[in-house]
C-alpha cells in the first residue's frame, strides 16, 4: 500500500510538471503570436500613415499650384482691366473734346459692344445662351442702377466739385467690404487690408486738400453725392452677385449690360439737350470715336472677367486706384499743375491700395 501511494504521488508530480511545462509553452506560443500580430499591425499602420502623409503632401502641392494659378489669373485680369480703364479715361476725354457730344460717344460704345457679341453669335461662336427671364431681369435691375447712378453723378457734379466726388469714390471700398461681410458671406478684411483701405482714404484726402478741396452746395449737394455713393456701392456688390449666381459666359454679360443700357442713354441724349447740338469736327474726332469703341469692348469684357475672379471690394478698389494712377500720369506728363505734395500723395494712395488682400469666404459659404 505504501509503495502504491508513493507511485501515485510520483505520477501526480510528473503530471503536474508536464502540465506546467505545457502551460508555459502554450503561453510562450500565444505571446509569440500576439507579438507577431502587433508587428504586422504596426507595419500596416506605418504603411497607412506613410500613404496618408503622401496623400496630404500631394494634396497640399496640388492646392498650392491651384492657388498660385488662381492668383496669377487674378493679377493678369486686374492688369488688363486697369490698362483698359486708365486708357479709356484719356481716350474718352480726347473723343469728347473733339466732337463735343459725350452722350453720343457713350452710346456709340454701347452699340458697338453689343453688336460685336451679336456678330460673334451670328457666325456660330455660341457666346449667347437662351433669352430667359431669370437671366435678363437681373441685368435690367443692374442697368437701372447704372442709369440712376449716372444721373445722380451728374447732379452731384453740378452741386459739388471734383474733389468731393473723388473723396466719396475713395471711401467707397470701405462700405463695399462691409456689405460683403454682412450679406455676401465674406469674412471681415484683416488688419493689413483695413490699414490699406484707410491709407487710401487718407492719402486721397491729402491730395484733395492740396488740390481743389471739397466743396458741397448745401443739403441738395450732399443728398445727390450720398445718393450716387450708395447707388455705386449697390452696383458694385450686385455686379459681383450676378457673376457668382447666374451662370453665363462673359460675352453674355457684355451683351446684356451694353444692350440694356442703350435706351437710358437715348433718354439722356434728349434730356441733356445734345439732340439740339451739332457735332464738332475736331482733329481726329472720328479716329478717337472708333478707338473709344474698341477700348469699350475690351473694358466691358475685362471688367466682367475681373469681377468674376476677385471680390467686390477689390474690384471697387481697383477702380479707385485706376483713377488715381491716371491723375498721377496726367500731372507728370502735362505738368501745368504739378506739385510734389500732390504727386507723392497720389503715389502713396496707389501704394496703400496695393497692400489690400481679398477677404476669404466664411466657413459654410464657400
Amino acid at each position: 500500500a505504501t509503495c502504491d501511494g508513493r507511485r501515485r504521488a510520483r505520477a501526480r508530480r510528473v503530471e503536474n510538471t508536464l502540465s506546467r511545462a505545457l502551460s508555459v509553452r502554450v503561453r510562450r506560443a500565444r505571446a509569440r503570436t500576439r507579438r507577431k500580430a502587433r508587428e504586422s499591425c504596426g507595419a500596416e499602420l506605418s504603411a497607412d500613415s506613410a500613404a496618408t502623409r503622401l496623400w496630404r503632401v500631394t494634396r497640399a502641392m496640388s492646392d498650392s499650384k491651384a492657388t498660385s494659378a488662381a492668383a496669377k489669373d487674378k493679377l493678369v485680369w486686374i492688369l488688363i482691366y486697369s490698362a483698359c480703364s486708365s486708357s479709356m479715361l484719356v481716350i474718352n476725354k480726347l473723343a469728347v473734346s473733339s466732337n463735343g457730344l459725350p452722350t453720343v460717344v457713350s452710346g456709340a460704345q454701347l452699340v458697338v459692344s453689343a453688336a460685336v457679341v451679336a456678330v460673334m453669335e451670328a457666325f456660330g461662336a455660341g457666346v449667347l445662351g437662351p433669352f430667359e427671364r431669370k437671366r435678363i431681369v437681373p441685368f435690367i435691375v443692374y442697368t437701372c442702377m447704372f442709369a440712376a447712378g449716372l444721373f445722380s453723378n451728374m447732379k452731384a457734379l453740378m452741386l459739388t466739385n471734383v474733389g468731393a466726388v473723388i473723396a466719396a469714390r475713395c471711401c467707397l471700398p470701405l462700405i463695399v467690404c462691409v456689405i460683403e461681410w454682412a450679406f455676401m458671406g465674406r469674412m471681415f478684411p484683416n488688419t493689413r487690408s483695413i490699414a490699406s483701405l484707410i491709407g487710401v482714404v487718407l492719402s486721397a484726402s491729402f491730395y484733395i486738400t492740396n488740390d481743389t478741396g471739397v466743396s458741397v452746395d448745401g443739403g441738395a449737394g450732399m443728398f445727390w453725392l450720398l445718393t450716387w455713393w450708395l447707388l455705386l456701392a449697390a452696383q458694385m456688390t450686385y455686379g459681383k452677385h450676378l457673376t457668382d449666381n447666374i451662370q453665363m459666359t462673359q460675352w453674355e454679360r457684355v451683351f446684356y449690360t451694353n444692350a440694356l443700357a442703350i435706351p437710358p442713354t437715348i433718354v439722356l441724349y434728349f434730356v441733356t439737350g445734345e439732340n439740339t447740338m451739332e457735332m464738332k469736327d475736331g482733329d481726329g474726332a472720328f479716329f478717337y470715336l472708333v478707338l473709344s469703341c474698341v477700348v469699350g469692348v475690351a473694358i466691358s469684357y475685362s471688367g466682367w472677367k475681373c469681377r468674376s475672379v476677385i471680390t467686390a471690394t477689390t474690384f471697387t478698389l481697383v477702380g479707385v486706384l485706376n483713377k488715381m494712377a491716371t491723375i498721377t500720369f496726367t500731372i507728370i506728363v502735362w505738368p501745368s499743375d504739378f506739385s510734389v505734395l500732390k504727386t507723392l500723395s497720389l503715389l502713396a494712395c496707389v501704394g496703400f491700395g496695393l497692400l489690400y488682400v481679398d477677404a476669404p469666404k466664411r466657413p459654410g459659404h464657400a
